[in-house]
């Protein structure tokens, strides 16, 4: 629709102007001034432009800088002024971002990009009514975003990208993203106990408060630098960083003896100052807030929402640090999976997943023959939650936060919020389980879950996934696993583990081959792409009914030497009656995903998803499968580095289609 022209913030908004009249629009309002959900002034927002139709807000219109309309947190930025909206709060109906170039319109109700904008006579038959408490919702999600200046943010987080990696003097690439993440979790540290005091070490007697600023590294230098060393050591082996994991080993969020390695002052000073998130009005914006202060409708929860930073942003920031320069070469065993991946996951799955799954105790009757409960077991939380190859933790993160909003909505009208945050408690606690190969991988799971106030206590270091001993006691228990296992045919050779996946009586039989329809003449593999091998272990520790999402290579879908996996999971397929007999699963979904998926990490493999139900017995039926392909996932590869795609992200449509098919629940 738009054409490439001079977009100079003052002209783009005179061109999107032209181009509203032209579909109509004759009430069009600049420097809208947007409600504010408090009363009290501090949500001082306006809209670039805004279309009305009478007195229906309709279209809000957001112009970016040059190339800027695909990034997230722009499109984030327009999306929740919008949910402010115009008088009593009544959300704007669609969004338009544009850059000159590029331009994206969201279906505001829908949560969705469509292709164009509407017409004033055609907007009503596009649109579906906004309810309430949608409303509400949108205006609460608002609050959260607009006090962050995105672009801000943004170039903050650029500016530092580029900086740690040609100027930090830290090596080999990952050991630099340590370094962050250790920051970060002095940043989360410094908001948790303000006014902490050193106890030991070079800083000794100090607030902590006082040797974290950016201004004090840059004032006292290699002072500053040795001071911040003794205090990260201090601080990561505080008994509140401290949990036990499901061997009974404490573990501390890093090694006990790890150091801070990030020793120039230039980019110390940088890094904690680029943590350092402020609102419009200039005030600290909080990395992680109790779940207790965004409960409720009194002053405090409400100042805390306007004062909020959405958490979906840690994830974009964690993007920014560990997606473009992070090296797989150095002890990171999988590709991290893009944030728009794991949403589009996490969103299908638990709109199957319905509120009784989620409030169900451990003690209760169907669920004592999994569990088998002691005394003190029986009030804990029965759904479970796991990825056994969790890399950063990115599908636990995603599934915790879906799981905050299902267990803290207000439609739960038989529990206080009382109820609601002691629940969310016992499930951050007892919910999720996370194992990787790579300490590293395991530190940053640990730093994000930490972000999200769960203490890390079931993030376990293992040798291997598949062999591991305490893996192999939640045989059966998973409700939900979520994973992007490390891939590659002939990769698996472990002579124990192959072993293992050859073990019919421990359900498990990927370590063979044969010939699809013809299981009599299976032949022994003593390697294998170990993609096949994690979709038998996942299944095998699902309870039945229990959902796998699972990255895999395309090979596994159509490759001919590959059938008998297919035929393994589905069955076989009757002629006569078309109907799959067999099969351990039921397969819902299969989502294809594009080469530059995972291009930015450093594989162009061309990958899906698969949504797989284990069966709940032997005889259940194969339906029809919900078949979606992306073409784009938000972003392309550039170089070595990421760009946005103009075309935006295919897979929140996909999302949204699969939640509007009957019965899925």
């Amino acid at each position: 629709m738009a054409k490439k022209k001079d977009n100079a913030p003052g002209k783009l908004r005179g061109q999107a102007r032209e181009q509203l009249a032209e579909l109509g629009y004759e009430k069009l309002i600049e420097d809208f001034q947007l409600f504010d959900p408090f009363g009290d002034g501090s949500m001082d927002a306006t809209a670039d432009l805004v279309a009305m139709d009478g007195d229906e807000p309709v279209i809000l219109f957001a112009a970016a800088d040059p190339g800027d309309a695909a990034r997230p947190s722009i499109q984030d930025d327009a999306k929740f002024k919008a949910g402010l909206g115009a008088d009593e709060g009544k959300p704007f109906r669609f969004v338009w971002v544009w850059d000159g170039d590029n331009h994206f319109v969201f279906d505001l109700e829908k949560d969705a990009q469509i292709s164009d904008l509407p017409r004033k006579d055609l907007w009503r038959e596009i649109a579906k009514p906004i309810s309430d408490s949608r409303s509400r919702l949108l205006q609460d999600l608002s609050a959260e975003y607009h006090r962050g200046d995105f672009r801000a943010i943004q170039r903050k987080f650029d500016q530092l990208h580029d900086a740690i990696y040609s100027r930090g003097g830290v090596k080999p690439t990952n050991a630099a993203i340590d370094e962050l993440g250790k920051l970060l979790f002095l940043r989360i540290h410094l908001e948790k106990s303000p006014r902490y005091k050193i106890k030991d070490g070079a800083g000794k007697g100090k607030l902590f408060s006082e040797i974290y600023s950016s201004e004090y590294v840059k004032k006292n230098g290699k002072k500053a630098v040795i001071e911040l060393k003794d205090a990260f050591r201090e601080i990561n082996n505080l008994p509140q960083y401290n949990a036990k994991d499901i061997t009974g080993e404490v573990h501390t969020i890093f090694a006990y003896d790890e150091p801070l390695k990030l020793e120039n002052t230039d980019i110390l000073a940088m890094a904690i100052d680029s943590m350092d998130l402020r609102d419009r009005d200039g005030q600290p914006i909080r990395l992680s807030v109790p779940d207790k202060e965004l409960v409720g409708n009194g002053e405090q929860a409400r100042m805390m929402r306007a004062h909020l930073i959405h958490e979906d942003l840690l994830g974009w920031a964690f993007d920014v640090f560990l997606r473009g320069k992070y090296a797989s070469n150095e002890g990171l065993a999988t590709y991290l999976t893009p944030s728009q991946v794991v949403e589009c996951m996490t969103h299908m799955v638990f709109h199957d997943i319905t509120d009784a799954e989620l409030w169900a105790r451990r003690g209760d009757k169907d669920q004592q023959e999994r569990w088998s409960p002691g005394k003190d077991e029986k009030n804990l939380p029965a759904f479970l939650c796991g990825d056994i190859c969790c890399g950063t933790g990115r599908f636990l993160v995603g599934a915790l936060r879906e799981i905050k909003k299902r267990i803290l909505d207000d439609k739960h009208v038989g529990h206080s919020d009382e109820d609601k945050l002691a629940w969310l408690s016992q499930m951050k606690r007892h919910s999720f389980f996370g194992a990787d190969q790579a300490e590293g991988s395991i530190q940053k799971a640990r730093i994000n879950m930490l972000l999200y106030g769960e203490d890390h206590s079931q993030l376990l270091k293992v040798d291997d996934s598949i062999t591991d001993n305490h893996v192999d006691k939640l045989v059966g228990k998973f409700d939900l696993i979520l994973t992007n296992p490390p891939f590659g045919s002939g990769k698996y050779d472990d002579p124990v583990g192959m072993a293992k996946m050859r073990k019919d009586e421990l359900g498990l039989e990927l370590g063979w081959k044969w010939k699809a329809g013809d299981r009599s003449k299976r032949k022994e593999q003593d390697k294998s792409d170990p993609a096949a091998l994690f979709v038998d272990r996942n299944l095998q520790l699902l309870k039945p009914g229990g959902r796998l999402l699972i990255v895999v290579p395309d090979g596994i879908l159509c490759n001919s030497g590959d059938a008998y996996i297919r035929e393994y999971i589905m069955g076989s397929k009757d002629d006569e009656t078309g109907e799959f007999l067999g099969g351990k699963a039921i397969l819902k979904a299969v989502v294809s995903l594009p080469t530059e998926t995972f291009a930015i990490s450093g594989t162009g493999a061309k990958t899906s998803f698969l949504y797989l139900q284990k069966k709940k017995h032997a005889s259940e039926k194969q339906g029809s499968v919900f078949m979606g392909v992306a073409n784009h996932v938000g972003y392309l590869k550039k170089g070595k580095t990421e760009m946005p795609d103009p075309a935006g992200n295919d897979l929140v449509t996909i999302a949204h289609e699969y939640s509007k098919l009957e019965g899925t629940r």
